[in-house]
């Protein structure tokens, strides 16, 4: 490629990376669990008793909450351009989710710019488990704006982006659902 046109094309892919991710980090933040619990049961006894508090479920124990978890770790991430924040949630760190992560926010940084998230959406969620794979499949909606990274001053007025559609790829992992891959279309 001319060397002319190196910065500007690579400046145009950080740009679209960033659009993936506000929408990303947008649509998982607006959105509470889907996952309706069973209703209390209640003991046959007059005599009232203590309920134990409820404990909070592991969201990579389902390929939903594992999307959820990797998005709203990817919103966390861009606020610092730190792509380690998204580890936890996948399958490696030589995954395309996690590649995908770290070149975007890779290109933030080198153009001395982070994002702070405000509006986070994944409407639409639909999930097809076969064996140990999962697809999950969602309209990714995200709002923010970007920040001078040294000083922090935003650099733009907050938007919202018009909303994607997402496709991740997941893998059981030792009996934990992970991200492997992920891609977007308008």
């Amino acid at each position: 490629m001319n060397e002319r046109y190196r910065l500007p094309f690579v400046a145009l892919v950080a740009l679209a990376v960033v659009g993936v991710v506000v929408v990303a980090v947008v649509g998982l933040g607006s959105l509470g669990s889907s996952a309706k619990s069973a209703p209390p049961t209640h003991s046959p006894s007059l005599t009232p008793t203590a309920t134990p508090a409820p404990t909070p479920t592991d969201p990579l124990s389902t390929p939903e909450g594992a999307t959820r978890a990797f998005f709203s770790a990817f919103n966390k991430g861009w606020l610092t351009d730190d792509p380690t924040m998204v580890k936890p949630y996948v399958t490696s760190t030589d995954s395309s989710a996690y590649l995908s992560v770290s070149s975007f926010l890779g290109g933030e940084k080198a153009v001395h710019r982070a994002a702070v998230i405000t509006t986070q959406k994944l409407d639409n969620m639909q999930t097809a488990i076969t064996g140990t794979t999962a697809t999950v499949q969602f309209d990714y909606t995200v709002g923010g704006y970007n920040t001078n990274v040294d000083t922090g001053t935003p650099v733009e007025t907050p938007n919202v982006l018009a909303p994607v559609h997402v496709k991740v790829a997941l893998k059981l992992v030792a009996s934990q659902w992970l991200v492997d891959a992920y891609t977007q279309t308008s």
